[in-house]
């Protein structure tokens, strides 16, 4: 978790080169081959839970040598006993790190590969945040890569009431990368690197003074935090799991063994919803990829606006993507033409009257009642004044045009009906709108995320 102010240390501020390109199709596809590149020429040795849990030294060296890393492996103790508590059965953290491993690790490698550093730093996100954008810790460490807002904000990341950069797959990997590259410039050595992105590199620092100089982790081990004492050995022991690790079952994974995720500039703002719908990609999961924007909404504040995809979702998005701001601009929303008006109602308590009949009198809740009156108890004092508050709700005429002639809807939830959408608009023409998209009748249940054309009545 990076936790500490970076002092004097300079970070590019610009997202990764393959972010910024311009929208092709010829481009998506070249990504392909750059991510894949990274990923052909594995080695293809894989251990069972057994072969790990019985491993000797002499295996144990055999086997991180044929990684061919400058990071140091040792197989200590502390690594072992990291390895068998990841491969416990009553674990599932291996099983989580393989089902998204490759999501995300192919963006990883590029950057990785980009800057010349060892390809096993991208196992770190792994102990950070179990490779979930959307992880926070209990001190609000966020992200992949887990960084502090103060530290976020240092390094260029927008964090505000809309965009959280922290959760941005690119923008945070580059960030990370710097951070550890400067790390490892100052203290000569991987896994001290590791440390100070842990516990700071004032920590190592100093742990390096009270071992008379030592300059290796193992060697200023008991000098450092007892965090960070355990932080690299977790480091090292996921990077060797997860080297020899047999493939999971594709059927369980979110993107096949030819797909990554790449991202599509986006030229406008836009409510991701309309994405999700028109190439028919999985809400939660594009919600996922996408955490940046909090309420899944591009704004208009943000510079670089990116979407990261599947590959084949991808190329579609770049194909269709003024349909999908045509959609967008042609959206029928209820709520622009909803009003409500609230009246103040003051009731005199008679003797005998509850809360609950109060509330019966006007339509409304006991606990509304006792949250306006600030009441403790349902018992009443007869003559009391009451504050109770009603709303009541006008529907406008519908006054918004559209040059092609009928309204886009996507819908809100498994079990809403056109009668949900549309039957307190007069203008609006249910059967045709039910006939034109194939729905039984205003009453059959439509589905979640599903996009409707909403006709309104001829003239």
């Amino acid at each position: 978790m990076l936790k500490n102010t970076l002092i004097g240390l300079s970070f590019f501020a610009s997202v990764s080169s393959f972010a910024q390109a311009s929208n092709t199709v010829s481009r998506i596809d070249s990504l392909t081959h750059l991510f894949m590149e990274n990923t052909l020429h594995k080695q293809q040795i894989f251990l069972t839970n057994d072969d790990v849990l019985n491993l000797t030294e002499e295996r144990f060296n055999f086997l991180t040598n044929t990684i061919g890393t400058a990071i140091p492996f040792k197989f200590d103790q502390t690594v072992k006993t990291q390895i068998n508590y990841m491969l416990n059965p009553n674990s599932s953290f291996l099983y989580k790190a393989c089902l998204r491993k490759d999501i995300y690790f192919r963006v990883f490698e590029e950057v990785l590969d980009r800057k010349g550093m060892p390809q096993e730093i991208k196992y770190l996100s792994i102990v950070e945040s179990l490779l979930s954008p959307n992880a926070v810790s209990w001190c609000g460490a966020t992200g992949l890569w887990q960084f502090m807002p103060a530290t976020g904000r240092m390094m260029d990341l927008q964090i505000d009431g809309t965009i959280d950069e922290r959760k941005d797959i690119y923008k945070s990997t580059e960030k990370a990368c710097d951070y550890l590259q400067s790390m490892h410039n100052k203290f000569g050595d991987w896994l001290l690197a590791l440390a100070a992105y842990n516990g700071g590199p004032g920590n190592v620092a100093k742990a390096i003074s009270r071992s008379g100089g030592k300059r290796t982790f193992w060697e200023i081990k008991p000098y450092l935090p007892k965090e960070t004492q355990n932080y690299v050995p977790k480091f090292l022991a996921t990077a060797f799991i997860l080297n020899f690790a047999p493939p999971i079952d594709e059927a369980n994974n979110h993107l096949t063994a030819n797909e990554m995720l790449v991202p599509v500039r986006m030229c406008c703002p836009i409510d991701m919803k309309y994405i999700s719908a028109v190439i028919n990609i999985n809400e939660y999961e594009q919600s996922e990829w996408n955490s940046t924007y909090k309420d899944g909404i591009i704004p208009s504040s943000m510079e670089h606006k990116t979407i990261a995809l599947p590959y084949t979702k991808a190329m579609q998005l770049a194909q269709w993507q003024d349909s999908i701001y045509q959609i967008s601009a042609n959206a029928f929303d209820p709520s622009d033409f909803l009003r409500y008006e609230t009246t103040t109602h003051n009731h005199k308590v008679k003797k005998g009257q509850t809360v609950a009949q109060v509330a019966d009198l006007y339509n409304v809740t006991a606990s509304d009642i006792k949250r306006w009156n600030h009441l403790k108890s349902s018992k009443l004092k007869a003559g009391r004044i009451l504050k109770v508050y009603k709303s009541r709700e006008f529907v406008l005429p519908i006054s918004k045009s559209t040059v092609l002639g009928f309204f886009f809807y996507i819908t809100e939830n498994d079990y809403q009906t056109m009668n949900d959408i549309c039957s307190k608009f007069n203008e609006i023409d249910i059967n045709r709108s039910c006939e034109i998209n194939r729905i039984i009748s205003p009453n059959t249940p439509i589905g979640k995320g599903k996009l409707i054309k909403i006709f309104l009545k001829s003239n």
